[in-house]
């Protein structure tokens, strides 16, 4: 538990000056619509969400579906200050509850068949390893017998080949005008994981750091990078499973429907999962 220390205010202000594939994009919302679509051809009453994380773009996108919403998080406080970015104000600021709002960890998920869909940006990262087998358990008991599990993390893809920091700058600046954070995250991300798969974001911060300082990564990009937290509030280490050892887990419990991806310069590798539950008959080859 000593990680989610971390999760409070200032990590919340930070995470504001994300993008993606940190925070979920329109193209990713434009799946998960589908997916909500169907669902919905075949249930005469409200869809009922579980969102994994405060994630406001997954709120405001429940709230618009007319979804019947419930968010689970950590921190109270991480909570109220990501709140601030919702585009719908009225969702935290009608009492009457736009939403439910449960402040605990999500591997304390106990709820059995209640949630038609469980949706969540990263989340697998954010659960230690040696919680994932239980907490993908519960997420099968969760929910509902037709439901739905969505989201993306970062994995190690099959046959993945590690490209360095400093070959991974030359690209960037050799090809279209990119975020650099879209662009670069994701390699930057698997040269910076250890044996054991977890990454360290001061490692990630002081590779581009000493990139800077050998003037290959010039300051303007450096700038954004000094400005996420990687070297300050992010001290906790996230997991990246490879994508192999991913799946297996999930097929113990649930069942692996299709894959999509968005189409944001870095979608290729972030499949986008949408899992359902084994006995499902709606979602069925």
């Amino acid at each position: 538990m000593e990680q989610k220390c971390s999760w409070g205010r200032d990590l919340a202000l930070r995470w504001t000056r994300m993008v993606g594939p940190s925070r979920p994009t329109i193209s990713e919302l434009a799946v998960y619509t589908k997916y909500l679509r169907i669902l919905q051809s075949h249930l005469d009453r409200k869809v009922k969400i579980l969102v994994l994380g405060s994630t406001p773009e997954f709120r405001d996108w429940a709230f618009e579906e007319n979804l019947d919403v419930t968010v689970m998080d950590y921190s109270q406080e991480y909570h109220e200050t990501i709140s601030r970015e919702l585009r719908h104000k009225s969702i935290v600021e009608n009492k009457q509850g736009k939403e439910q709002f449960i402040c605990d960890d999500w591997i304390n998920l106990n709820s059995i068949d209640e949630y038609d869909i469980i949706i969540g940006d990263l989340v697998i990262g954010n659960v230690p390893p040696q919680s994932l087998e239980s907490f993908i358990e519960k997420v099968s008991k969760a929910l509902k017998k037709e439901g739905l599990f969505l989201g993306k993390s970062f994995f190690v893809p099959r046959n993945y080949t590690k490209i360095t920091p400093k070959e991974l700058i030359k690209k960037y600046y050799n090809g279209p005008p990119y975020h650099p954070y879209s662009f670069l995250s994701f390699d930057l991300t698997m040269y910076s994981i250890d044996d054991d798969n977890m990454l360290s974001f001061e490692k990630q911060y002081n590779e581009l750091k000493k990139l800077n300082e050998q003037g290959f990564l010039f300051n303007d990009t450096m700038a954004y990078f000094e400005d996420i937290g990687w070297d300050k509030e992010m001290k906790f280490k996230f997991h990246v499973p490879k994508v192999e050892e991913y799946e297996k887990l999930i097929n113990k419990y649930l069942n692996i429907f299709d894959i999509e991806y968005g189409n944001d310069v870095y979608s290729h590798n972030f499949p986008l999962y949408i899992i359902t539950k084994k006995d499902t008959i709606i979602f069925r080859r």
